[in-house]
């Protein structure tokens, strides 16, 4: 009989599998800071329920009263869910924040979504203009610095920067409260006056306390500045434009800046995610109403639904610009894409 012949499957009668393209570098890189930061968000609203529900006190006692009868504290205790356990406080209140529901003030009856949505616009413009206060002093001096460095304007650009960065934001800003006060005393010091109804005096109530936040902050980019272009002096590049007859300040101009400017962006975003925070401060020292004192009122008068808002969003603002920040760094230097 003769012998069968086992033929080996050609390749080319498999079948193919088809590849699944992989996301560029920058791809995978936003997705990991998105989700980084539903896992932040996640656990400050863990953070932010816990906090709340451990002060000392209970929202009934300002709603009832001191001379309520236990049966309307059972009452107000059932409307507002309080007597359901924790666990089961946190997924409704989670759930009610995931569809756009903030609650209701027990304080004032207001709708805590309305109450954020008029303040929030008030601490971001804050943060703005302290953003930019500090970028126009800090970056220039520790370019400055760098450039003159052992001379006498970076001995002084030094000593400014560590007395900015040893004086608390709410002390400068006091002090800047009572320096004014007499020497300027028309100046509004005290108070908030919205761009829509006068815009001169907006941007006058908003000088004080975008000086206190910005010029502490701005001492921390000068640093970061004059340390990343010290380290771009030593890059041969630098050195190639020095000995091709360009001056420093030519050579600093064309290349220093840009190769310097990544990393003093990245503290320049996280500064400003900061301000947003530091508002809780400033907004009470100078009377703005933001969601600075909006979340200090809240706590002071046990008010669960708002201060807890206010965390949330106070993190969440955090959260978008910094991820707004890792974005925009691969612009300012593309080899930082490639490498995420």
């Amino acid at each position: 009989m003769p012998q069968s012949v086992t033929r080996e499957p050609s390749l080319v009668s498999r079948p193919r599998v088809p590849r699944v393209p992989v996301p560029p570098a920058w791809v995978r890189f936003v997705l990991r800071r998105v989700l980084r930061g539903v896992l932040v968000l996640f656990a400050l609203s863990l953070l932010a329920f816990g906090l709340v529900h451990m002060l000392p006190g209970s929202p009934v006692d300002t709603l009832a009263g001191p001379y309520s009868d236990a049966a309307t504290r059972a009452r107000l205790t059932t409307d507002l869910g309080l007597d359901k356990p924790l666990p089961v406080q946190y997924v409704t209140w989670l759930s009610n924040t995931l569809r756009g529901d903030l609650g209701t003030s027990v304080f004032n009856g207001l709708p805590v979504r309305e109450m954020i949505g008029e303040r929030l616009p008030n601490t971001l413009e804050l943060a703005v203009f302290a953003t930019i206060i500090s970028v126009a002093w800090g970056v220039p001096a520790g370019a400055l610095s760098a450039m003159r460095r052992g001379r006498a304007v970076d001995v002084t650009a030094r000593t400014v920067t560590f007395v900015g960065l040893a004086i608390p934001v709410f002390a400068f800003g006091v002090a800047l409260v009572l320096l004014f006060s007499i020497l300027f005393p028309a100046w509004p010091t005290l108070g908030f006056v919205p761009f829509s109804e006068d815009a001169v005096r907006n941007l006058q109530s908003m000088l004080l306390p975008s000086i206190a936040l910005g010029l502490p902050l701005g001492s921390t980019l000068c640093r970061f500045m004059r340390s990343s272009m010290l380290e771009v002096y030593e890059q041969d590049f630098i050195r190639t434009a020095l000995a091709t007859g360009s001056t420093q300040l030519q050579a600093t101009m064309r290349h220093g800046l840009r190769n310097a400017a990544a990393p003093v962006a990245t503290v320049a975003g996280l500064q400003m995610a900061g301000i947003v925070g530091n508002s809780i401060l400033i907004e009470n020292v100078f009377a703005i109403p933001g969601i600075g004192q909006l979340t200090v009122t809240a706590i002071t008068h046990l008010d669960i639904a708002v201060a807890q808002a206010c965390i949330l969003v106070l993190g969440a603002t955090y959260v978008v610009l910094n991820l707004a920040v890792d974005l925009l760094l691969p612009l300012i230097d593309p080899q930082i894409g490639k490498d995420r």
